[in-house]
């Protein structure tokens, strides 16, 4: 062992004898450690990143689906209060469908000088007859049991919320109340968060021909945007990055590029029908938020890393 220690002090002696091969050993091993130093930095900032993007994208998807949430119980609170006005039950139980219907417009119409453009209240008379509306509304007259969810009607897109009305054990009739979809954007506003919705292509002949035609356009991967309604330079990104960068984000939960931060996951129909993707998201330089914090702090280590070596070189020449 000791005769070792010797040869490496013998050694030690004669490089530093040698100045010149001396410094380039120092030279070489000190930026091999910074290298290394810097590669294990940036993989733990670039692990740590994910970690925040992953995060975020989770919150999004929470905040998304207690939205939804939240949206059927105020449909339902609505339609309870229809279901206390008892001239209008009175009405359903007699079969007095001229009423009924003078009562529905009524509310109708209380809904859109109250600002609510797209909330509409629909009865459907109970008809000793199979198959007399569509699917959801079917679905509830056989089961007397409500039913919630999304549907791509001729109108649009809409929360419907779809409820039998029962007396004395018997269904008497359905009362059903849409809000379209696309209103959530206003919602999500408030909070600073971008609201996009994107339909499958398959989905687009359940519209009507005007809700549909000069309205819709491709964005990627055969999903449609009704253009008019939503963030253009928003879901512009995504058509510029292409299809592979879309499945990707649907694949990961998220997306982040030099302008946005996107968190995307897929939507049902009250059915269980896979019908479009919902993209919620924000703008990358906004002062505080978690995605800009990432981003800065991803430069900032790339900056430093590029900074140390070009300095180790001029020092070497």
């Amino acid at each position: 062992m000791f005769s070792f220690f010797k040869f490496i002090q013998k050694t030690l002696k004669g490089l530093q004898a040698k100045k010149g091969l001396w410094f380039t050993i120092l030279g070489l091993l000190s930026i091999s450690g910074i290298f290394l130093s810097l590669y294990i930095l940036m993989n733990m900032t670039k692990s740590s990143s994910q970690e925040v993007y992953e995060n975020i994208s989770t919150n999004y998807n929470k905040n998304y689906k207690n939205r939804v949430l939240k949206k059927e119980e105020t449909l339902k609170k609505l339609l309870i209060m229809v279901e206390k006005n008892e001239s209008f039950i009175e009405s359903v139980e007699n079969n007095a469908l001229q009423s009924v219907n003078n009562t529905i417009a009524n509310y109708n119409e209380s809904f859109r000088k109250t600002g609510f453009e797209t909330l509409k209240l629909n009865f459907y008379p109970v008809i000793n007859q199979v198959n007399q509306y569509r699917n959801s509304i079917n679905s509830v007259i056989s089961s007397k049991v409500k039913a919630y969810g999304i549907e791509v009607l001729p109108e649009g897109i809409f929360f419907v919320y779809v409820e039998p009305i029962i007396k004395d054990d018997t269904l008497i009739g359905i009362l059903e109340i849409q809000e379209e979809v696309h209103d959530f954007k206003a919602e999500y506003i408030k909070d600073d968060i971008i609201f996009l919705f994107l339909l499958e292509e398959r989905m687009l002949n359940k519209l009507s021909i005007k809700a549909r035609n000069g309205k819709y356009r491709e964005v990627v991967d055969q999903v449609h945007v009704e253009e008019l309604k939503y963030d253009g330079q928003f879901f512009a990104k995504i058509i510029e990055s292409g299809k592979d960068e879309y499945r990707n984000m649907l694949e990961v939960g998220y997306s982040v590029d030099d302008t946005y931060f996107r968190a995307a996951q897929k939507v049902s129909d009250i059915n269980g029908n896979i019908i479009g993707v919902v993209v919620l998201g924000e703008t990358v330089d906004g002062s505080g938020a978690f995605v800009n914090i990432v981003d800065k702090m991803t430069k900032t280590v790339t900056t430093v890393a590029l900074g140390l070596v070009i300095s180790i070189l001029l020092f070497m020449f």
